[in-house]
Parts: structure tokens; C-alpha cells; sequence
């Protein structure tokens, strides 16, 4: 086990964890929160790129496929824009961050790229001259150069990164009620900090990026971004549904539901990003204008309180918001590409909802009753019991939800196995002969028996039949 060195040089990283993950109080000690943000955040990551992997294997000469799976390796990378709060590094990380924030800043422009270039794939009334081959199939190498050359354009002009984005600091307390030694980047102006007075906190370590003007534009932009997005894929999807006299008209409705679901992708981001930076406006109208380089008075400041609620809230939106529209934009491009593609997201999106509002609800229940009767687990108790008897008809609700979210989508060879099996079922029974016809059809399609299963009960239900076999 690593040894970190933070508490009587003895101290492990799962010891530092817990440590700091019983002493989060949502008033003053966030450090705690901090470490879970970040573990979550690579999880996101790795769960983007796991989908973005398979968009791209699915169909990797597909221009739609190209861009859509770069579009959701940037999502993830934009996921972990606090990656540097999981471990109590030492001060020698600071250029590191000062580079990374260049990177995210750069990645933040490119979404804001990518969102409105949407309309390539998807045509919007204004833009449909985006909808030429020699731009698709350009788009996704096009997109990186621009917003790497334009970042990097705006970081000449102004003089240098500390210059463009602000600095950034390295805060060490090791004494309780004392002066915190804090290091700024190179450039940056040097400030002063107070440590906790409680004993338990102590020894930790964080780092606090300052942020310029443009800084805070980037930072906030892709989610205004992301409400024209929104009404790109709404202006789509209805010009795609009434085009029903073009001779391409079964691709056109095909083409209305990736936009309907890539509409529902970016309405959830909108949800969930949106109402924390709105609520983030009402709580500087409230309290006043609050800076990141204030977090170094965390242990002094008490409006400070308020202002973690606002960054939390966002933070945390970014990997709700990262795993939503991830699964939906996934479901719109694969839908009809990967065999039962779209049950697997309903499962995982029904499981990471029960999951999250689960871990929330303990989470709080366990902090109120810590402050009301002191006995902490006994919120714990409070939701956990019913969650788990409850389990059942909670998960029916949350998958009727998600179905409505990603109705029943089928590949070509579902629709052909659907086909004969409707054929066969116009009298209700099932012969050993046509069982026997349609296990052939089946392997000819390469579709397994748990896939075969799931496709006829699919049909007697919507149809109101069920098979007899004789």
C-alpha cells in the first residue's frame, strides 16, 4: 500500500479516503465531496469512452459514426475537469494543471463546435448547406484542428496561459487554527490561508484553479451551447417527420428518431447543467460574486457555504448530465446497428438511475440524522429498507420511464426473424415445422436463443397474441 505521508507518515490512500469522507458536513469541509467527485468523474469517463468505442466499431468508415464517438470521448474527458482533487498532491502538480486547463478549455470550445455542427447530420432549417459530404466527412478532424489553433491563437495574443486563464494554488494545512502554507503557480499572485481548528481534519491538501473572464465563459458556454443543440435537434427531427412524400422517406423516419433521441440527450444536459448554473446566478445575486481563489478561506468565510453548493451542484451535473446524454446519443446511433443494443442501455440506465438516487438519498439521510440525533446510520437504515423491499416496483417504474425514453428499436436482422415470426403467427400456433423454419432464420440472422426469446415476446405483447406450439 502507498504510503502518503499525511498523518504520522502512516497514513494509506483508503485510510486518507475515509477519513475525509466522514468528516464532509456540507458547511465547511468539502474535502470530502472532492474525492468523490473525482472517482466519479473517471468512472464517467471510462463509461463515455466505453460507449464511444463501440459507436465507432459499429460502422468506422460512417462519418456520423466518426463524429459521434469523438464527440462522446470529449464529453468524457471534460468529465474529469477536477481529476487532480483524487490524491492530496504535493505542489509539483500545479504545471500540470496549469496545462490541463488549457486542454479542457480547449475541449470546452470544441464541444460548443461539434454541438452546432450537429446539423450536418441532422438538417436545420439555415443550415442545410451543412449537410454537403465533403463537410461530413470532414467534420471530425476539422473541428479539433480549429479549436486547438483558435485556443492557442488566444493564448499568443495575451502573453502566456497565467496571462489567458488566470493561476492557479497549492494549499497544505498541517497545524490546526494555523497559517496554511499555500503555493501559487508561476506568475500567480501569492495569498493566505487559515487551516480547521479540528484536529480530525487534519493534515490535507488541495488545489484551487483562479478563473479568468474567459476562463468562466468557457467553463459555462458549452451549456448555453447545448440549448441550441437542443433546438437544432427539435427543428430537425420535425422536418425529417414530415418529409413522408420523399422517396427516402423510411431513412428520413429513421434519421427523426436518432434526432429525437439525441433532442432528449441534450435536454437532459440542458436539465441538469442549466438549473445549477441558473441557480449558481441566483446565489451571486443573493450572496455577491464569489471567486474560485476564495475556496482558500473556506475555514473563515461562512457565506462560502453557499457558493460549494452552486460548484458541487454543477460539478456534479456535468457526470449526470455526461452519462445521460451518452446513453441516449449511443441509443440513436446504434439503435439499428447493434444487436439488442437498445435493451442493454435501458438496463444500465435503469440501474445507474436506482443506483444514484439511492446513493443520494442515503447520503442525506444519513447527514440529517447525524445532525438531528447524532446516531448517523440510522438515516442510513431509514432509506435502505425500503429501497430493498421496495426494489421491485421501484425498478418497473424506472424502466416504464426509460422505455418511453428508448422505445423498442431493431436491427435489420431482428426485423426479418419479426417478419416470419408475424407470418407464422396469423393463425396463433406455432408447428414443430415452423419452429424448426424459424431456429433456421434465427442462426442464418445470427441471433441466440435469449435474443430470439426476447424479440417474440416483444410481438405477442404488442400484438395481443401468444404462440402454441404443437
Amino acid at each position: 500500500m502507498i504510503l502518503l505521508g499525511l498523518r504520522n507518515m502512516s497514513e494509506t490512500v483508503i485510510e486518507y479516503y475515509f477519513r475525509h469522507f466522514s468528516l464532509i458536513d456540507f458547511q465547511f469541509n468539502w474535502t470530502g465531496v472532492s474525492l468523490i467527485h473525482a472517482i466519479l468523474s473517471f468512472i464517467t469517463m471510462f463509461f463515455l469512452f466505453t460507449l464511444a468505442t463501440m459507436i465507432i466499431r459499429a460502422r468506422p468508415e460512417s462519418s456520423e459514426n466518426r463524429f459521434m464517438a469523438l464527440m462522446l470521448y470529449v464529453e468524457g474527458l471534460k468529465t474529469i475537469v477536477a481529476w487532480y482533487a483524487i490524491y492530496p498532491f504535493d505542489p509539483w502538480i500545479l504545471p500540470y494543471v496549469q496545462y490541463w486547463r488549457v486542454f479542457y478549455y480547449t475541449l470546452a470550445f470544441l464541444s460548443i463546435l461539434m454541438y452546432i455542427s450537429l446539423s450536418a447530420f441532422y438538417p436545420v432549417k439555415f443550415f442545410k448547406y451543412m449537410t454537403q459530404d465533403k463537410i461530413k466527412k470532414n467534420l471530425y478532424w476539422a473541428l479539433p484542428v480549429i479549436a486547438i489553433a483558435f485556443i492557442s491563437a488566444i493564448i499568443m495574443a495575451q502573453g502566456g496561459i497565467y496571462e489567458t486563464f488566470s493561476g492557479t494554488q497549492h494549499v497544505d494545512c498541517r497545524e490546526a487554527g494555523g497559517a496554511a502554507i499555500v503555493t501559487p503557480s508561476s506568475g500567480a499572485e501569492q495569498y493566505e490561508s487559515v487551516c480547521f481548528t479540528d484536529e480530525e481534519t487534519l493534515p490535507y491538501k488541495f488545489v484551487i484553479v483562479e478563473q479568468s473572464g474567459l476562463g468562466k465563459l468557457l467553463l459555462f458556454a458549452p451549456t448555453l451551447a447545448a440549448f441550441a443543440a437542443l433546438a437544432f435537434m427539435r427543428n430537425a427531427q420535425k422536418g425529417l417527420e414530415g418529409d413522408e412524400e420523399n422517396e427516402h422517406s423510411n431513412e428520413s423516419a429513421k434519421k427523426a428518431t436518432e434526432a429525437r433521441a439525441i433532442g432528449i440527450g441534450f435536454a437532459g444536459k440542458t436539465f441538469f447543467q442549466g438549473s445549477m448554473l441558473f441557480f449558481m446566478v441566483y446565489i451571486t445575486i443573493k450572496f455577491g460574486t464569489f471567486q474560485t481563489v476564495d475556496l482558500i478561506t473556506v475555514g473563515v468565510n461562512e457565506d462560502l457555504k453557499y457558493f460549494f453548493y452552486g460548484l458541487y451542484g454543477f460539478l456534479f451535473s456535468i457526470l449526470f448530465a455526461g452519462l445521460f446524454e451518452g446513453t441516449m446519443f449511443t441509443y440513436a446511433i446504434l439503435k439499428n446497428e447493434v444487436l439488442g443494443i437498445d435493451e442493454r442501455l435501458r438496463k444500465t440506465f435503469s440501474t445507474a438511475i436506482f443506483a444514484t438516487a439511492g446513493a443520494i438519498l442515503f447520503l442525506v439521510a444519513t447527514e440529517l440524522m447525524e445532525e438531528m440525533s447524532g446516531v448517523g446510520w440510522l438515516g442510513g437504515v431509514i432509506i435502505g429498507v425500503p429501497l430493498i423491499v421496495l426494489r421491485k416496483p421501484i425498478f418497473a417504474t424506472i424502466n416504464g420511464f426509460s422505455n418511453r425514453l428508448m422505445p423498442e428499436s431493431f436491427t435489420k436482422e431482428e426485423e426479418s426473424y419479426l417478419e416470419a415470426y408475424a407470418m407464422v403467427m396469423e393463425d396463433s400456433i406455432v408447428t414443430e415445422g415452423e419452429r424448426r423454419l424459424l431456429a433456421l432464420t434465427a442462426k442464418n440472422l445470427g441471433l441466440d436463443e435469449a435474443r430470439i426469446e426476447h424479440l417474440e415476446s416483444w410481438h405477442d405483447s404488442t400484438h395481443g397474441t401468444g404462440s402454441e406450439e404443437e
